[in-house]
């Protein structure tokens, strides 16, 4: 069993626990950040689309930035359902709505993201309410004391498009610094199903600017200080088809993150840290409508090791969330919700052997909107074989409560439709399950085989009588059951080259029988990269998707099945400057990635063919 570190090997699987990648049995995808900027993916958006059993249905077109994309892991689609994680910030919305998770990983960039890891499942859910189907974890990266530099990167392409962001790091004496600025503009390339394209010029263009800031001071051996700044200005034009107006909706959106986390070593078996954040977001969604979101997190984290075969973590949190909504056209204010809650965990993980490792973890909630909530999750992994290859499974229960609001006997109306709270709602709940094996083929090369099933009951849905709306427990359940095979490999003796290969197949289906909303029977991803001269670096990237469904009730319930080419070349003239050049959609494929809200032929269409280059400086 490896040290117990308070900042892990894999941080959102196991926080307070070092345990290695390969030596979890949680099913979590780390992705490689320097890897994805040398192909071209500079989002978290692009960057998720990447993994094995996770696809974002987005809006306003495929392969568009600032768009708010629904993500769905392994066919858990609810906007709710995924919980972002920033800098240990736990992104949540009191008022069980949708579109927060969205808009964070919609416009999120991968200059101002060290680490970025995906857990599948339920296995996320002792992060609390709103991880049911995942977590994704990111984290501001921390400054290189042995490579302090300033890079500039810079990206022009089609449909107006343009990026920039400029990079500080490094050290100096105790204190390590890292700061990034992006700014990133779009026209986009908004068509309609039906051939034409919305009238409005502004509609589809995007703006957005983020900044990232990082201070770690090493105060003395036993004692260190993180402190982290993240804000995110965005301006997008969305288009959107009401029943063939072609209109367009101006949104704008405001998020600042702030944290600090004091990390101490009391001895030589316990270690403490205590992390203290402040999320605020404002959202203005076309004109009189606006959302406002202000979270605070307190949390008090221990870890210690009883031996080297195991390690006990556990501590206290509390969450303060209020969450606004306004709209001009309504008679009332504005919908309100505050949730506090409080909540102990723990997680013990045994290592009896060198080569077997299991944790079992838990998270006991309390809330001013539901009295208590448990969250449970077993994992364990195995390896033998020489080592070659392992075997790990899992298994977790997760839960969403309702909002304040729709778990109130209040009324609220909005525009044209009135709703109506329900104080006896019940909580949407979650399990998920799976098994898998990983197997090294030779030196450099793996493949794996995961088998999940995952089953969300209670799920909260709106009916409509005329104008009212009311909130009700869905009577149905969702059943996912699938498989993941994923294939990767170097071949470092050839032109350094390197490949991946995943495969997704769900059975996403509801009680009665059909395709859950968003989501698709089968998803692939793949990419291929060579060397084939010094410095330069090329391939080519795949992601297809077919058995697709639209949102529920919508003029169509199938999405076209579609497939995508990407090719990326890189040129590293020297140490101080790179040249890059991507092309996007290759092939000019067409396909619907938004449904309509009733006429077909309003449905948007993916983004046409569009090139992309530009050059990055190092100082």
């Amino acid at each position: 069993m490896p040290e117990v570190e308070l900042v892990p090997i894999t941080v959102s699987a196991h926080d307070g626990v070092g345990i290695p990648y390969d030596s979890t049995g949680v099913s979590v995808s780390v992705l490689d950040i320097p890897e994805l900027r040398k192909e071209g993916i500079t989002n978290v958006a692009e960057a998720l689309t990447t993994i094995p059993g996770v696809s974002i249905v987005p809006g306003g077109g495929d392969n568009q930035r600032g768009n708010v994309a629904k993500l769905a892991i392994r066919g858990i689609n609810r906007d709710t359902a995924v919980l972002p994680m920033v800098d240990g910030m736990r992104i949540f919305n009191s008022g069980g709505g949708g579109l927060l998770t969205a808009n964070v990983l919609g416009r999120t960039d991968l200059f101002s993201i060290g680490t970025l890891e995906v857990l599948r499942g339920s296995q996320g859910a002792v992060y609390g309410s709103g991880a049911m189907g995942g977590v994704v974890y990111m984290e501001t990266p921390k400054g290189d004391a042995t490579k302090p530099q300033m890079s500039l990167f810079n990206e022009v392409g089609s449909h107006n498009s343009y990026t920039g962001n400029a990079t500080m790091q490094g050290k100096k004496e105790s204190l390590s610094y890292y700061l990034s600025t992006s700014y990133t503009r779009t026209d986009n390339d908004v068509q309609f199903a039906d051939g034409s394209r919305p009238t409005e010029r502004n509609a589809g263009e995007y703006e957005g600017w983020n900044e990232a800031l990082r201070l770690d001071w090493q105060v003395n051996n036993n004692n260190s200080l993180t402190l982290t700044y993240r804000r995110e200005d965005a301006e997008y034009g969305y288009a959107s088809s009401y029943f063939g107006a072609h209109d367009y909706t101006p949104y704008s959106f405001r998020n600042n993150l702030v944290t600090a986390k004091w990390q101490t070593k009391l001895t030589e078996k316990l270690r403490s840290s205590v992390m203290a954040g402040y999320y605020g977001y404002d959202a203005t969604l076309g004109t009189g409508y606006a959302q406002e979101l202000r979270n605070v997190q307190f949390e008090w984290r221990n870890a210690y090791e009883w031996c080297r075969h195991q390690t006990t973590s556990a501590g206290f949190a509390w969450n303060r969330s209020a969450y606004d909504y306004f709209d001009s056209f309504s008679t009332a204010n504005g919908e309100q919700n505050l949730e506090n809650t409080y909540a102990i965990f723990a997680e013990h993980s045994y290592a009896p052997v060198e080569n077997w490792s299991s944790s079992l973890a838990a998270r006991l909630e309390f809330s001013n909107i539901y009295s208590s909530s448990l969250a449970l999750r077993a994992a364990s992994s195995y390896r033998f074989n020489n080592d070659s290859t392992r075997i790990f499974t899992s298994a977790g229960t997760g839960y969403r409560s309702p909002g304040s609001f729709q778990r109130s006997n209040g009324v609220f109306t909005s525009g044209y439709y009135t709703y109506h709270g329900n104080p006896g709602l019940k909580q949407e709940k979650s399990f998920s399950a799976d098994i898998g094996i990983e197997h090294d083929i030779a030196a450099g090369h793996t493949i794996s085989l995961t088998g999940f099933w995952e089953r969300l009951k209670n799920g909260i849905t709106t009916s409509y009588a005329g104008n009212d709306v009311y909130y009700h427990n869905d009577r149905s359940h969702w059943t996912i059951a699938g498989t993941e095979l994923a294939l990767q490999g170097t071949l470092e003796q050839n032109w350094n080259t390197g490949y991946k290969l995943a495969w997704t197949y769900t059975q996403p289906k509801t009680s009665e029988g059909r395709q859950i909303p968003c989501t698709s029977r089968n998803t692939w991803t793949a990419e291929l990269h060579t060397s084939p001269i010094e410095g330069v670096t090329t391939g080519i990237g795949f992601t297809a998707a077919s058995g697709r469904t639209n949102y529920a009730n919508a003029a169509t319930d199938k999405l076209d099945n579609y497939y995508s080419l990407r090719w990326f070349a890189q040129y590293r003239v020297d140490d101080s400057l790179t040249l890059h050049l991507r092309v996007e959609n290759l092939t000019n494929q067409h396909f619907v990635t938004e449904g309509s809200y009733g006429v077909a032929g309003d449905a948007l269409i993916s983004a046409g063919i569009s090139v992309h280059g530009g050059c990055t400086i190092t100082f």
